[in-house]
């Protein structure tokens, strides 16, 4: 307090009383000199009150306002939080062979919220990584606008163990790098299944945007062919998290508990890893492609195509050298050839035209027929495969050394419509309803096709050709095994298929699909009695395919092609050969299993593709029924009459 105290003998300070004055400091009070306590203690609670309403409304702003952002801002700089892509189940064939699994994939990730200087932070990385900065710039780039700040995107993946360390050595002034260890697919056996099994990739910007991925973090492999695309629900596990408790400098205090990923379910396939290998390894480096089923329930055994790629160059480190590679390669090795290659199926198509003829009774199995090797239409001259032709005939034979003069009058007596409608009975031009995407439908043409397509009639000389497999008429190989297992089973058309199971189940849950189309079974005896003597008659077409331990039945094609083959680059006289076909049956009177091979300007169905098949029936008849338990019932069959 301040006062004024009188105090004697002091010069200068003399008051009217007569008294000196001095002033001592702390002897009063400042407030006693302007105001009263009264007042003192008003003005006190006022500034007290305004001091609390400034921290009432920052606490408002901070905890209520601004809540989120500084929840982010904590959990940013405390609680570090990096999804964990899934593990997917693994693939396997019947027999529980595994074909694809998963390994270990390492990649380098930046968590944008972290990140201090981007600039310097891809510099450091280029150099460790030996890549331009501009392409991790560009790799991050793409990720950013769709996912958060707080996300780790990924730079790189692939890395190597040496970049690993480089990374790891530099990892303390790069504040927001982190190294993941996610899955990796696995393609054990390498290029063989490839087409069927197809491949995985990372997620792109365009999957992170659609429903079914935006549960799913970075780098996790979706399926972009074949059974890892149709199935990809299946295989697909849930996505788990790990989390850390991190200081200022990225440096872990300490990990909480993650949550796991968890795998998704394995399948089983219905392929046969031993006669897929069997399949590819008889076709060798030819164009072409193999099919076997079962003709009973759709089940495919090999699905072979050749020329194949590795689904492990494509979904680990691919370059845009090897996939342009890929692309222009002119011999297509991206293609599936079995469910996607469109050829003229030759002289396999006489089957159809024998059912049609047979329906309509335009051929009678045991009346004779010349073949002097040429006919006459119009005009034009027709020829038969076999200069001077065949001499006489019946449809027995004219199946077993495949007659094209016997087939060109079959199918002027028919006309292209009721071909057509045959052929379409058997599942040519259609989708076979396979699981796997982009199978191709063929075309079976007839006169409202023509007209529909080309705008123009049907002509009497475009008949011919079709009644043996030729002009517009275009089939896959799969199609024509579903064909020839109509006539192993008599009638009936399956749905072929790949999924055989989950290791939750013990057999395939979903019904096969098996109708019967309209033709009565005892109309394929006459058709059958031919097939079977195109193997195992001595001047049988398709006499190389057969054994003697299980007989065989089936048919050659040798089917024309166009010179538009010819890929630039290519050469010419190798591209216009005919295509290679041969399709059959086995054992003849108990059919388990149905081969469809077709090679690519092989030239003669019976010496090139009918060894190709023969490999396969002969892997089958060795797995399937040259056990002990099979021989009984390959006795009884042995008994039996053979039409």
């Amino acid at each position: 307090m301040l006062e004024y105290t009188r105090v004697r003998g002091i010069p200068g300070l003399r008051s009217a009383s007569g008294l000196n004055q001095r002033f001592i400091p702390g002897s009063g009070s400042f407030f006693k000199m302007g105001s009263t306590p009264r007042r003192r203690l008003i003005a006190l609670l006022l500034l007290l009150a305004v001091g609390f309403l400034v921290l009432l409304a920052r606490l408002f702003d901070v905890q209520i306002e601004q809540h989120s952002k500084y929840t982010k801002l904590a959990q940013g700089n405390i609680l570090r939080i990096i999804p964990l892509p899934p593990l997917r189940g693994a693939i396997m064939d019947r027999n529980g062979v595994v074909l694809v699994g998963n390994s270990t994939n390492f990649v380098v990730s930046m968590i944008p919220d972290e990140v201090i200087d981007k600039r310097k932070t891809f510099s450091i990385l280029g150099q460790d990584l030996a890549v331009p900065p501009s392409v991790l710039e560009e790799a991050f780039d793409r990720m950013r606008d769709v996912l958060p700040n707080y996300i780790p995107v990924p730079l790189m993946a692939h890395m190597s163990t040496a970049k690993v360390g480089r990374v790891s050595m530099d990892i303390y002034r790069l504040p927001g790098i982190v190294i993941q260890t996610i899955p990796q697919r696995t393609y054990i056996q390498g290029p063989m299944a490839a087409h069927l099994l197809g491949y995985v990739g990372s997620l792109t910007v365009g999957d992170m945007k659609k429903s079914y991925a935006r549960h799913l973090p970075p780098g996790t492999g979706i399926g972009k062919t074949g059974v890892e695309k149709t199935f990809d629900d299946i295989l697909q596990g849930e996505p788990g998290e790990s989390r850390k408790l991190v200081d200022s400098q990225g440096s872990v205090i300490r990990k909480l508990s993650p949550r796991y990923p968890t795998q998704g379910h394995s399948i089983h396939l219905t392929l046969d890893f031993r006669l897929q290998k069997a399949a590819e390894d008889a076709l060798g480096d030819r164009r072409g492609a193999v099919v076997a089923l079962d003709p009973n329930n759709g089940e495919i055994l090999a699905l072979a195509s050749h020329p194949s790629f590795d689904p492990n160059l494509i979904s680990s480190a691919l370059t845009a050298k090897t996939w342009n590679g890929l692309l222009n390669n002119p011999d297509h090795p991206l293609t599936d050839r079995a469910i996607q290659g469109l050829y003229p199926p030759g002289s396999v198509f006489k089957v159809v035209t024998t059912m049609a003829g047979l329906k309509a009774g335009v051929i009678d199995p045991a009346k004779p027929f010349k073949c002097n090797g040429i006919i006459f239409l119009g005009g034009w001259a027709f020829h038969d495969w076999k200069k001077g032709g065949h001499g006489t005939l019946h449809l027995r034979r004219a199946i077993m050394q495949s007659c094209d003069i016997y087939f060109y009058r079959a199918g002027m007596a028919l006309g292209p419509d009721k071909i057509a409608e045959m052929a379409r009975n058997f599942g040519l031009g259609l989708k076979t309803g396979i699981d796997l995407p982009s199978e191709m439908s063929g075309t079976v043409p007839d006169r409202d096709w023509k007209m529909k397509r080309m705008h123009q009639p049907w002509y009497p000389g475009e008949t011919l050709p079709f009644a043996i497999g030729q002009g517009y008429l275009t089939v896959t190989p799969l199609q024509m095994a579903r064909l020839m297992g109509v006539v192993a089973t008599r009638g009936f058309l399956s749905t072929p298929h790949l999924f055989l199971s989950t290791e939750h189940s013990v057999r395939f849950q979903t019904e096969s699909i098996v109708r019967k189309i309209p033709v009565e079974p005892t109309s394929f005896s006459p058709l059958r009695e031919g097939l079977w003597a195109v193997v195992n008659e001595p001047h049988g077409t398709g006499h190389p395919v057969r054994m003697k331990e299980m007989e065989i039945a089936g048919k050659t094609g040798t089917a024309q092609v166009i010179s538009n083959r010819i890929p630039a680059g290519g050469t010419a006289h190798v591209k216009i050969r005919p295509d290679s076909w041969f399709v059959g049956f086995a054992p003849f009177r108990n059919p388990k299993i149905v081969v469809s091979v077709l090679v690519e300007n092989g030239g003669d169905g019976g010496d090139v593709a009918g060894p190709v098949a023969r490999a396969v029936f002969k892997e089958f008849y060795q797995d399937y029924l040259s056990h002990p338990e099979s021989q009984p019932d390959l006795a009884a069959n042995k008994k039996e009459q053979r039409f």
